[in-house]
This record gives C-alpha cells, structure tokens and sequence, in this order.
C-alpha cells in the first residue's frame, strides 16, 4: 500500500496546532509514536472479539490521537472503521483494521524520520 507523504502526517498543521513549539511538537510525536501500537492492538482483539463496542471506541480513540498530532490519513482510515461498527459489517470493519496497520507503519516511519 502506498501513500503521499503530504497525507500521512501534516506536520506544519500539527506544529501551528502548538503555536510552533518544535520541542513540544517532538514529545507529542515521541508520545503518539509509543503508544500507537497499543492502541492498534487493542482495536485488533476488539475485532477478533466481534466487540462492536470496542471497536466503536477504540477507533474513536485512535482518531482522536492521530487528529491530534496531524497523522491525516490515520485519522481518516480510524473514523471510517469508527462509522463501520455502527453497521456491524465485519468483513469492511476486518478489511479497513487490516489497512490500518499499513497507514500507521507508514506515518510512524515519516514521523521518525523527520524527528531523527
């Protein structure tokens, strides 16, 4: 799977959402960066669990850190499962959790490489 650089992590929107603090942009990185994967995680048990709850929160959640910090196409891919567990569609909800994977392996990797 492939993304534009400019879609994953909209840097200069999230640094101007912190009045141009560059050292607190870093830690807001650093901080989402170690706990993305858990999150992740907890919304693939909630799928393998079949818990529309979970699942519904989870990827409210994930949206919400990753609006947060500029990480767009994360944001866009988390509410997208989020309005999916309202249907109750498994098979749309395991393929977008699936995809969300590549989406935050990929911004994780652009995020760690501007702050390396």
């Amino acid at each position: 799977m492939s993304f534009e650089s400019t879609s994953l992590w909209q840097r200069e929107k999230a640094l101007q959402r912190l009045a141009g603090n560059h050292a607190l942009l870093k830690r807001v990185v650093e901080m989402f960066i170690d706990q993305i994967d858990e999150k992740h995680l907890t919304l693939t048990t909630a799928v393998s669990n079949r818990n529309l709850e979970d699942v519904r929160f989870t990827s409210h959640a994930i949206k919400g850190v990753s609006g947060d910090v500029g990480a767009e196409a994360l944001r866009q891919k988390a509410s997208s499962i989020e309005i999916l567990s309202a249907s109750g569609d498994w098979n749309e909800i395991e393929v977008n959790g699936s995809a969300l994977a590549s989406v935050i392996d990929a911004t994780k990797s652009e995020m760690a490489a501007a702050h390396a």
